[in-house]
């Protein structure tokens, strides 16, 4: 079933039900932000959205959208698709970003940045390590490839970013040697994996269980690579790669986002391929690392530039994923962007 026939079939109470409860659901959940995130000591909002590559084409037509955009959390994740350059190959699948992209990405609410991915070393690595560098000065913190993590001091926590890819040479999503046993960590430390993982293409919504491959590449077995993470004492994976949304996972108290799809993204081709469903997900951690609840805000992605979605299609696609695709039972999607656990509405 195409995602766009999961989102028509989807159960639906009478619009005046619908309505109320969801009205209801809004002012609860809000009570509930808003005990979490007075208290500093009790955990800590992540919130997460997919691809971004800023070009001087959306620039040039898209900026005042773009600086529309609002993201917050206490930290802000994407992964960076390519690299900064003035001189960008003729080839256009060598991802270079626009050099006012950080200021850019820095005025969305982006404060943490992933550089492991197929296409950092496009323009090889020297181009690779002086953009890591130029970001790292613009204040983002950057997790690159084959790194033990970057850390980040958030409220009571130390939090580490460790970034894998399936083209790294080290951190390979595709070798389950890759992760130890345990990654040792600290008294109070929590622990985010970035994955860039999984096929990619317009059917790639679902999680196979198996290799996953993109022609003949192989891009990993994304569910026994998020298992062995969380085994090995990850609290959050946050996946990317297939360029689509994908459904959520609760696995031993930790949350695994299969795909976060694409947000601010231009790529070859993107003017052609009509609007699409994309979203950013803010994820409530408890001080251990355990889910405690997400808001998932949907997005209208029109020729590369995320667009607030009233209709919420992210979100009811990720649920449908969810709960079809994935099979999980312990979360409720009541609406409004709400996913909490059951027993917790």
């Amino acid at each position: 079933m195409f995602a766009t026939d999961m989102i028509r079939n989807r159960p639906f109470f009478s619009r005046c039900c619908q309505r109320a409860v969801l009205a209801l659901g809004a002012v609860l959940f809000s009570s509930l932000q808003a005990v979490s995130q007075a208290n500093g000591q009790d955990g800590i909002t992540v919130t997460a959205v997919g691809d971004v590559r800023i070009t001087d084409r959306m620039i040039g037509i898209q900026l005042n959208e773009l600086h529309k955009i609002r993201l917050r959390g206490d930290l802000v994740f994407a992964n960076f698709e390519g690299v900064i350059s003035e001189h960008p190959s003729s080839d256009p699948w060598k991802f270079a970003a626009d050099p006012n992209s950080g200021a850019i990405l820095s005025a969305m609410g982006i404060n943490f940045l992933g550089m492991a991915n197929n296409h950092v070393l496009d323009l090889g690595e020297e181009a690779y390590r002086a953009t890591a560098e130029k970001l790292r000065r613009e204040g983002f913190l950057v997790s690159g490839i084959d790194e033990n993590g970057t850390v980040a001091r958030i409220r009571s926590h130390e939090v580490r970013v460790i970034s894998y890819s399936f083209t790294s040479p080290r951190n390979n999503v595709t070798d389950s040697s890759s992760v130890p046993t345990s990654f040792g960590k600290k008294a109070g430390e929590i622990l985010i994996i970035s994955a860039h993982m999984g096929g990619e293409d317009h059917t790639s919504h679902t999680v196979p269980g198996a290799m996953e491959y993109f022609g003949p590449e192989q891009r990993g077995d994304v569910m026994a690579f998020s298992h062995r993470c969380i085994n090995a004492g990850a609290d959050l994976v946050l996946g990317h790669g297939p360029h689509v949304p994908r459904g959520i996972e609760l696995y031993k108290g930790k949350l695994i986002v299969y795909s976060l799809g694409n947000f601010a993204f231009d790529y070859p081709g993107v003017s052609t391929r009509g609007n699409a469903p994309g979203y950013s997900i803010s994820v409530r951690l408890e001080g251990n690392g355990d889910f405690r609840w997400a808001r998932i805000d949907s997005y209208e992605l029109r020729s590369g530039l995320p667009v607030k979605d009233r209709s919420a299609n992210a979100y009811w696609l990720v649920r449908d994923l969810t709960l079809g695709n994935l099979k999980q039972t312990a979360f409720s999607f009541s609406g409004d962007g709400r996913v909490v656990l059951k027993g917790r509405e």
